[in-house]
């Protein structure tokens, strides 16, 4: 079995993580993963070819004892002749004024320090001292999640950060043997006490879960490590695949994306889904904006189909319209745009929307009375009608007619007033086809009259006027 400092080294060639000539910057809390990555650095260096120095945050939160863990940290890299850069960052202060979660907070005011001090010092790598048992525990916690789909399956060795790369050369190895390492070296470290406390998800998964896996596979955590970054390159590859296919699809102009659905969903899934991430990513270049895997779905969702007219509200005011096979991405004035609304039509009447309310119900049980309108439809099962806010590029194929015709021409057309048009509600189907716009005109599909294939009645009441629903 290989020891810790072959297994680091294996590692390190294998994916290239430091080159002769680099600048490393470590970020050292004093903790025992940090002093003995800082340990095997330095006493590697000439061995390497780099150069090592050492950056600390304090982010005063633990009173004299980070103050201490600040002292232990700069007083150890003077013993061992590395220069060592620290800032006080004041967390407590920032949570007071801005709010936010502490521990996403600490990362982003910490790691901001990193890239401030990697330009300072002209560093190529920044090293972090995560390990094999950080990956496990990473993975089980993006399980809980759910979040495995969209996220990268674990750390990756190395990254873009700053003006290099953020390395990490432990992931080759676990906690126990780095604590071996320790000792054997005789490496003087700090302990944090929060890493014992169960409030922290990670905490508990590294006291409670990680030890019965461990239980029943001693390398549980480098086997993890082995499949996470198997799997990260199988996602780079896709990913690029992704790139390629999605760069033929689509039409950029500044703010809107324009693409075929059909020419989408001729892909594969695996890269339909990626497409899609890949796709807000574009629309939401430069703006700091979390994307959860419902609502990719939902994008992917609606690429499915071809049909009628359907809409989906995105974050930071954007909106996706998919009109039949033109899809569009866009950022549109909201107070302009139509609300998203939309009742179901079921057996019972719906609320009252301009006056009128709706229902639908199957032939045989169907009465006509004086003081209702009725449109008759086909097929066996019970139509799935939506009653829904007019959207932009609505269409409907009207009686006598072989091609479709916009709502907002047929509105014009009726000469309903400008002020009026933009909330006039229409009636469509499962697949966003318009079916009635009412108080105006029906589509083909229904008829005021019975035929041999109908099972189905749309009923129409006007009752008493107030706001409308939707």
């Amino acid at each position: 079995m290989k020891n810790f400092h072959e297994q680091v080294a294996d590692y390190t060639t294998k994916y290239k993580l430091l080159e002769s000539g680099d600048r490393v910057l470590l970020g050292c809390s004093g903790g025992i993963d940090s002093m003995v990555l800082l340990h095997y650095l330095k006493t590697n260096e000439a061995a390497l070819a780099v150069t090592v120095e050492a950056v600390h945050v304090n982010h005063m939160l633990r009173g004299e004892e980070a103050d201490e863990d600040r002292q232990f940290t700069e007083a150890t890299c003077k013993q061992w002749g590395i220069p060592c850069y620290s800032r006080d960052i004041p967390i407590p202060d920032i949570l007071a004024t801005s709010g936010g979660n502490k521990q996403q907070v600490c990362r982003q005011e910490r790691y901001s320090y990193f890239e401030e001090m990697m330009s300072e010092t002209d560093a190529s790598k920044f090293a972090t001292a995560h390990h094999a048992d950080d990956q496990l525990e990473t993975i089980l916690m993006s399980g809980l999640r759910g979040t495995l789909q969209t996220g990268s399956f674990g750390m990756p060795s190395s990254r873009p950060f700053g003006n290099g790369k953020l390395v990490r050369p432990l992931l080759a190895v676990t906690k126990q043997e780095i604590a071996a390492y320790a000792t054997a070296n005789a490496v003087p470290f700090r302990e944090d006490p929060s890493n014992a406390e169960n409030l922290y998800t990670r905490n508990r998964i590294r006291k409670n879960v990680v030890p019965v896996l461990k239980d029943e596979n001693a390398d549980v955590s480098k086997q993890f490590v082995e499949l996470s970054q198997s799997l990260q390159e199988d996602q780079r590859f896709l990913t690029e695949l992704a790139q390629e296919k999605l760069d033929l699809l689509v039409s950029l102009d500044e703010q809107e994306i324009k693409l075929s659905a059909e020419r989408f969903r001729s892909h594969a899934s695996a890269l339909q889904k990626r497409m899609v991430l890949l796709l807000l990513n574009y629309l939401y270049v430069g703006e700091q904006v979390i994307v959860p895997r419902q609502l990719a779905e939902q994008v992917q969702e609606m690429m499915q189909s071809s049909s009628g007219t359907v809409f989906l509200h995105l974050p930071q005011k954007y909106m996706m319209i998919r009109q039949y096979d033109h899809v569009l991405f866009s950022r549109r004035d909201m107070e302009s745009a139509p609300q998203e609304s939309s009742l179901p039509i079921t057996g019972e009447w719906s609320v009252a929307v301009k006056g009128f309310r709706y229902k639908l119900v199957p032939v045989q049980n169907f009465a006509e009375t004086p003081d209702i309108n009725s449109w008759y439809l086909s097929g066996e099962d019970e139509p799935r009608l939506q009653l829904r806010s007019r959207l932009p590029g609505d269409r409907i194929r009207l009686p006598g007619m072989s091609h479709s015709k916009k709502v907002a021409r047929l509105m014009i057309d009726e000469k309903i007033p400008s002020l009026l048009r933009r909330d006039w509600p229409v009636i469509t189907d499962s697949e966003g086809e318009v079916l009635l716009v009412p108080g105006l005109r029906p589509s083909q599909r229904i008829s005021r009259f019975l035929r041999p294939e109908d099972k189905w009645v749309l009923v129409e009441q006007k009752c008493e006027d107030r706001a409308s629903e939707l």
